[in-house]
């Protein structure tokens, strides 16, 4: 009966081991990208950090779009005459921009993934530290892209974008103080 239980017991282990061994290759495969990495110029690791963080969060936000569709369905969308006041329209756009579908999901995720880490990359090599004014000045960035390419806001673009960046950065500001402490 021994016998029996031991060829079980080593088809559990097989499917672990071999768990193990993959989570291995990857994490070397990770610390090797991330050792290249380091060695670059500034502007191309930069370059490659946005991008594919961005394409990491375009393919979250395009998730969460098509998980949320529904929803979007029944919200508001403002009337179609163009001879609204732009201030009575505004909520509208945020709604839209907030709640869009995969694809403004996508768009939305991409910006400020993206643009949270190249700043990041930047401010982090330039500085050589992460620490809570690197973390503030990424949100912020991010926050304002969002704001630009969402068409979140009234009629004024950079007040908007200037809003919604310091709105991000002081989520960040309390989040990256909260995690300190927590830690």
């Amino acid at each position: 009966m021994e016998k029996g239980n031991e060829k079980v017991m080593s088809l559990v282990q097989l499917p672990q081991k071999a768990i193990k061994d993959v989570q291995f290759k990857l994490k070397e495969l990770e610390n090797g990208y991330k050792s290249w990495l380091a060695k670059q110029p500034l502007p191309v690791e930069a370059a490659i950090v946005t991008a594919t963080t961005a394409i990491n969060g375009a393919a979250i936000g395009a998730f969460l779009g098509v998980m949320t569709q529904d929803l979007t369905s029944s919200l508001p969308t403002p009337p179609p005459q163009s001879s609204l006041n732009p201030d009575a329209v505004a909520p509208f756009q945020q709604v839209q921009a907030v709640a869009g579908g995969p694809l403004v999901q996508a768009r939305n995720f991409a910006v400020i993934t993206g643009v949270n880490a190249g700043i990041s990359c930047v401010m982090k090599r330039l500085r050589g530290k992460e620490d809570l004014q690197s973390s503030v000045v990424a949100a912020f960035g991010s926050g304002a892209a969002f704001s630009l390419v969402s068409g979140m806001g009234g009629a004024n673009p950079a007040v908007n974008a200037f809003t919604s960046g310091l709105l991000f950065a002081i989520f960040q500001g309390c989040s990256f103080k909260n995690k300190r402490h927590a830690g």
